[in-house]
């Protein structure tokens, strides 16, 4: 073949194509350029005759052919690539013309056909003069004649030439480039297949460690990925039989090939090993020759089970050395087969078994020796089974005590728990019960302290009050003490001033102080938050404690307290608070008793000040509860210092809820006499409580605050009256018969919200002041709480939180 290369057929086959297609185009464009052409001179030919038509109506009509004649000949020299123009009139009179003297025969023949104006034709002038368009035109409507323009075609030669020749540059060009594009577009299909080939005639030369690599992706690559992974398997597969040869010599097996007729045909090392020959020596040999005299018959036994099985897993024998030794052979043999199917070869292998052969001996006189001292055990086991009966007989009376002795643990352990709640419960409603008659004690010593009275009377009434006040302190620390010990005794954590709560300590305790003539002074750490989380109760209950000790044990000098903050990390802060007195102070043997419930440092000092040695006992345990541990130095005669530390979280920012901006707004009183309890204008209260007394020393407190009080004895009548009226507050009991305060406030809460009334406060009254109570009276719809009995200070100021009081 004249192209054998398929890069040349590729480049050839390329180049013909854009020659072709370039042919093609050159064609089409040609065809299309001339006729575009020649409509362009029929139009131009028709404008030319239009325009002359117009010009040629005077003269015709003035029969002035002379200057008819001048006007064609004007037009003639004056427009390019016109061969001729003649007028005719309608009687088909030849006018004016520029053919000379002879007008053209063929002419004549033409405008003796034409009517009116008639798309123009190509027509011929004679020998020589080649083709010509003619382009009639009508004068005045066809009236005064027509005008005939003729212009050569070979304009449209000239032109289509010229566009011609621009073709032909363009096209060598694009065949320029598409030559070149062919080129490298063939170098790029061609390079990786002659790679290809390349690689397999290294292949078909044996050399199976060279890869290709073409570096594309497309089907020439993926079939040279193939061509690798199939040389890889090759390189894999094909070995070749020297590295068979050591492959089988370097085996531990004996292996032998025996022909069909038991003639050894090759062995390995192994095998001339085994029997103590070189292997060369035993090619040729019976295999059947090594054996044991007992052995021929288990030979052929065994190579006819490979003709029918084709092969035998495993046999025994007894073979001979070259030295004359015997020595057990376990054998497996295996048919080799041809192309045909038939048998070709045994394959047997042959494996020394002296060793397992001892081994097996050993282990049977190990088994005999097993068997008699498994007799032995069998005796051994009875004589045990008969005392493990005796023993487990033993152990199942010792289970059985076990269990009852359980069984009475946990029923002391319910016994003692059903003890602690109902020492609990007693000790609940005892707190209620003996708190409702000490807040009308309380509260009326209080309201009648307000009234003019003879300082007899005043003594006895401050003494009436001051023993409501100390049994009311030993009903909260019996309690406390009681919710401690049962483990029951809960924190409630928010957002409090600590600042606040120190200098209401102090306020709460400066008129003792005043009347002792001490010194009573706080020292707040500037660098401490204003804002902390933790529970105030708590840690005021504990400040009141260990202040009113220091104020009651110093009779001159000071008391100080004092708040530092240490090394804040994440929103925690470590509180340093510490209570300083330069009172009798404690001898150092006794500081550890004086936590103990019940105890003081010394009796006679519970008979001189008084106390019940619970206060010191129950802050520490509180202290413990907030994560502290109270401690004191304390030395005779100078003075003692009690502290403690306990970590606080860091409000977030300084903000400040509702109901603790609401004093703040409430707080100013304004003056004035007092107002009848019936005044419509005034703030309207409902008191619920089932304690007429409670109710009386309530009203009794509340109208000198101008405020209007509707009362009600039970959550039912409380709902009725809530129904019909709008209250500016609610003063709720907890414990109260036919409907408690926890229902009712429910009830409140949803008659407020079907109504779409706003929320009136509602503030708990009652004697249950434990974690949990005030927790429940809160998710009851409960605003506030306030524990019975109570100050008229403390109901003023939870009051003044909600709405506006007046003295």
């Amino acid at each position: 073949m004249i192209f054998r290369s398929l890069r040349t057929k590729f480049i050839v086959g390329s180049v013909a194509l854009v020659l072709l297609v370039g042919a093609a185009l050159v064609t089409f464009i040609l065809v299309d350029i001339h006729d575009r052409l020649e409509k362009e001179v029929y139009k131009r030919a028709f404008a030319i005759a239009r325009h002359l038509a117009e010009a040629a109506i005077t003269p015709i009509l003035t029969e002035n052919q002379i200057k008819l004649q001048l006007l064609v000949n004007d037009y003639l020299k004056n427009e390019e690539d016109l061969r001729y123009i003649y007028v005719i009139n309608n009687n088909k009179e030849v006018l004016a013309h520029t053919f000379g003297n002879a007008f053209p025969d063929d002419l004549i023949k033409l405008y003796a056909h034409t009517e009116g104006d008639k798309t123009g034709r190509l027509v011929a002038l004679g020998a020589g003069e080649g083709l010509v368009y003619d382009m009639p035109a009508m004068i005045q409507h066809g009236d005064l004649g027509q005008v005939h323009i003729g212009i050569s075609e070979a304009v449209i030669r000239k032109n289509q030439h010229d566009i011609l020749n621009q073709l032909f540059l363009y096209v060598s060009v694009i065949l320029c480039l598409g030559v070149v594009v062919a080129i490298l577009f063939a170098s790029t299909i061609t390079r990786p297949i002659a790679i290809l080939a390349a690689g397999v005639r290294q292949v078909g030369r044996g050399k199976l460690m060279e890869g290709i690599d073409i570096g594309t992706s497309d089907e020439i690559g993926q079939l040279a990925k193939s061509f690798n992974a199939m040389t890889e398997n090759l390189r894999q597969t094909t070995v070749s039989r020297e590295f068979m040869d050591k492959i089988i010599n370097t085996m531990n097996d004996a292996l032998a090939v025996i022909s069909p007729d038991g003639i050894i045909k090759s062995v390995n090392r192994a095998y001339g090993d085994l029997f103590g020959y070189d292997p060369a020596q035993l090619p040729g040999r019976r295999v059947d020759e090594f054996d044991d005299h007992e052995a021929p018959q288990l030979m052929y036994g065994a190579f006819g089970s490979v003709f029918q099985k084709g092969r035998v897993p495993s046999y025994e024998s007894i073979c001979r050395r070259s030295s004359g030794e015997l020595v057990p052979v376990l054998f497996s043999l295996a048919a080799m087969y041809d192309e045909q199917g038939s048998i070709e070869a045994v394959i047997c292998a042959a494996q020394d078994i002296s060793t397992i052969k001892g081994v097996q001996k050993k282990l049977e006189q190990k088994q005999a020796e097993l068997e008699d001292l498994n007799r032995s055990l069998e005796d051994m086991v009875a004589c045990r089974t008969n005392e493990l009966a005796i023993t487990n007989r033993g152990l199942l009376a010792e289970m059985a005590e076990h269990q009852r002795t359980t069984e009475e643990l946990r029923l002391a352990r319910d016994a003692a728990e059903k003890a602690n709640r109902a020492k609990t419960d007693f000790l609940a409603n005892m707190s209620h019960e003996m708190r409702t008659p000490l807040n009308s004690i309380i509260g009326g010593a209080e309201y009648l302290a307000e009234a003019s009275l003879t300082s007899d009377q005043g003594r006895c009434l401050d003494m009436i009050r001051q023993a409501g006040n100390n049994l009311l302190a030993l009903v909260n620390d019996l309690i406390d003490l009681s919710r401690i010990e049962a483990g029951r005794m809960e924190l409630l954590p928010r957002d409090f001033c600590l600042k606040d709560i120190l200098e209401h300590t102090l306020s709460m305790l400066s008129g003792e102080a005043r009347s002792k003539k001490l010194e009573l002074a706080l020292d707040l750490d500037a660098g401490l938050p204003r804002m902390l989380i933790g529970d105030e109760i708590r840690l005021q209950q504990v400040l009141v404690n260990l202040l009113a000790n220091a104020i009651k044990f110093t009779f001159e000098g000071s008391v100080r307290i004092s708040a530092i903050g240490g090394s804040q990390k994440d929103d925690l802060i470590p509180v340093t608070f510490e209570v300083r007195d330069t009172g009798i102070g404690i001898e150092e043997s006794k500081l550890e008793m004086i936590f103990e419930t019940f105890t003081q440092a010394d009796s006679s000092i519970t008979r001189k000040y008084g106390g019940s040695g619970l206060g010191l006992a129950i802050s520490r345990k509180l202290v413990e509860t907030m994560g502290g541990h109270l401690r004191v130095a304390s030395k005779v005669g100078v003075g003692s210092q009690f502290g403690f530390t306990i970590p606080l979280r860091v409000s977030s920012g300084s903000e400040i809820s509702d109901k603790a901006e609401k004093p703040a707004q409430a707080k100013s009183e304004v003056p004035g006499s007092p107002v009848a309890a019936n005044d419509d204008s005034l703030p309207l209260v409902l008191l619920v409580d089932d304690s007429l007394d409670n109710r009386r020393l309530l009203r009794l407190l509340l109208v000198r605050k101008h405020l209007n009080i509707h009362e009600a004895s039970n959550g039912s009548e409380a709902q009725e009256l809530f129904e019909k009226n709008a209250y500016a507050l609610v003063l709720m009991d907890i414990q109260m018969p036919v409907m408690d305060g926890y229902t009712a406030t429910r009830l409140l809460r949803q008659m407020e919200q079907k109504s779409g009334r706003a929320r009136t406060p509602v503030i708990a009254l009652t004697a249950h002041d434990t974690e949990d109570d005030i927790r429940a009276c809160l998710e009851a719809g409960c605003d506030d709480h306030i524990s019975k009995p109570f100050k008229k200070e403390a109901l003023f100021e939870c009051l003044s939180r909600y709405i506006r009081l007046v003295s």
